[in-house]
């Protein structure tokens, strides 16, 4: 066996089974490093995941990219129909990127019933929306039938349901207004026939959900014309260039906007989770290698007798340097695997539980998602094991700067 392994096995028996200074503050640096590594994997994993959970839902409601007329660009409301044959669609549709590409109408409505009534933006979907990303939000009724694009069906959101006091089934009242082609309203009445909550609260208090035949019929358009386009992309793909090849492409007159730039805000908001993970990993990495750092200069000066015995046997610095390194590793692979376990673990009953809660008022989600993946649980480990070595150096100069004749002198 290796000499320097052997000793660092007895250092690593003794530090166990003796009741010493040195043993206690031992199993203290073990906590610490335990406790780092639960508290960066649970802010990594809650951090990323509410980022990847909202981002999520943007996607879902309203896709990755936007085409449409620059015209509409600062209003929800399509304001002038684009055409699609316009949009040059073979020279950069890539079904190996796009899950899904459909079109849109959005339009300005009043609902009115006989107590109340609440304005908000219509928006009209065609049958190559996936009905999924709504009926992933259903808490009651269905999705639109898409058999009958004409008939007058209405998802609304359960904000608008407590206003109006509707429920699956009822019939509401819809003004669409036009000054410029009109002096009058045109009038609609539709059947509610969903109520869906998203957890976002403007997108919520705004939007209801329709045909998009519908809403091209009110505005006196063709069938080929829409108000916009919307594409979601293949995950791998969301962060790729392929905006900008499409943006290429496109004629002057329409413009690209990515979802990003239409809820900036709320990118705004969610970009800081990042700047706040590296607070709390600076902070918690600190703390744990300090007490490394501390535990193992109490652990020298403790052995500073057997560190003057080897050198007195012809150790070199560097080989007791590497003995105390290797109690220093085994020190930080029990801290890790007590942490991994325990953190990866509580991140597992979360996942399968959703114990803990949250206010989708304020975090657009009700309960805390996570995520978590085998990179991440790496870059972890292998940032406390980084640092802990790193923290080495004072111990070690400690060990270098020791004199063999102080060391062993008796009193």
């Amino acid at each position: 066996m290796n000499f320097e392994l052997f000793i660092s096995k007895r250092i690593n028996k003794a530090i166990f089974n003796e009741n010493n200074v040195s043993s206690r503050i031992i199993k203290i640096a073990i906590t610490a490093i335990s406790l780092g590594t639960i508290i960066i994997l649970i802010s990594i994993s809650t951090g990323f995941g509410l980022q990847k959970e909202i981002k999520k839902k943007l996607t879902t409601l309203s896709g990755d990219l936007k085409i449409s007329f620059y015209d509409n660009n600062n209003s929800y409301i399509s304001v002038k129909p684009v055409n699609p044959s316009l949009i040059n669609k073979e020279k950069w549709y890539d079904s190996k990127k796009i899950e899904n590409f459909y079109t849109y109408v959005n339009k300005a409505v009043l609902f009115k019933t006989k107590e109340n009534f609440d304005g908000g933006i219509l928006k009209g979907l065609d049958s190559a929306f996936p009905p999924q990303n709504i009926e992933n939000f259903l808490i009651s009724g269905r999705y639109l039938d898409i058999t009958k694009p004409e008939s007058l069906e209405i998802i609304i959101s359960s904000k608008t349901s407590e206003k109006l006091n509707l429920k699956v089934g009822d019939m509401v009242d819809s003004f669409f207004y036009d000054f410029n082609k009109s002096k009058f309203p045109k009038k609609r009445i539709f059947q509610v026939v969903g109520v869906f909550n998203t957890g976002f609260v403007d997108f919520d208090q705004n939007f209801s959900f329709t045909n998009i035949s519908v809403l091209q019929k009110i505005n006196g358009w063709s069938n080929l014309e829409v108000g916009g386009i919307e594409i979601i992309l293949k995950d791998q793909f969301k962060k790729s260039n392929y905006k900008q090849t499409i943006y290429n492409l496109l004629p002057p007159i329409i413009d690209l906007q990515g979802v990003d730039e239409l809820y900036s805000e709320i990118f705004s908001w969610i970009s800081m989770f990042d700047f706040n993970i590296l607070v709390i990993m600076i902070v918690v990495v600190f703390v744990a290698i300090l007490n490394l750092a501390i535990a193992i200069i109490i652990l020298v000066i403790e052995k500073s007798k057997l560190i003057g015995m080897l050198k007195i046997f012809g150790l070199s610095n560097g080989k007791i340097r590497r003995i105390f390194l290797l109690v220093t590793l085994n020190v930080i692979s029990k801290g890790l695997i007590l942490g991994n376990t325990i953190g990866l673990f509580l991140i597992y009953l979360q996942r399968q539980f959703n114990l803990i809660k949250l206010n989708p008022d304020n975090y657009f989600v009700n309960k805390v998602p996570v995520e978590i993946s085998i990179p991440n649980i790496l870059g972890v480990n292998s940032l406390i094991i980084i640092f802990s070595i790193l923290a080495l150096f004072t111990p070690m100069l400690v060990i270098s700067r020791m004199e063999i004749v102080k060391v062993l002198k008796i009193k």
